[in-house]
């Protein structure tokens, strides 16, 4: 808020596209650490908990885990992109209704002259 006496609120211009290019490089970052760091562990080669492991079904259920962590990050990488661009999405919305306001109070002046 600024220190004007009217009501409402002020975004400081380029706040929500600033705010969406901070972000972006996480999301990604993120969104690739599932495939950097847990998609080499997603298939056991061999008897990676012995025969019995793989007997008992341990083997494919730490298989299915893995599997589905990295989805999980993946979507939560997804998750910090969509934040990004909603803060694009309401910077446009930001700039229209600014621009309506303005040309709604122009008009108004226009009448009371």
């Amino acid at each position: 808020m600024n220190a004007t006496p009217h009501q409402g609120f002020r975004v400081e211009e380029g706040a929500y596209d600033s705010y969406a290019r901070a972000i972006d490089p996480t999301g990604e970052e993120v969104r690739g650490a599932g495939g950097r760091h847990v998609a080499p562990h997603t298939d056991l080669a061999g008897d990676g908990f012995s025969a019995m492991g793989s007997e008992a079904g341990f083997t494919g259920a730490y298989a299915s885990r893995m599997r589905s962590l990295q989805e999980r990050i993946g979507r939560l990488g997804g998750n910090w992109q969509q934040m990004g661009d909603a803060a694009r999405r309401t910077s446009a919305n930001y700039d229209a209704v600014e621009a309506e306001q303005q040309a709604a109070i122009g008009r108004l002046g226009e009448g009371l002259r």
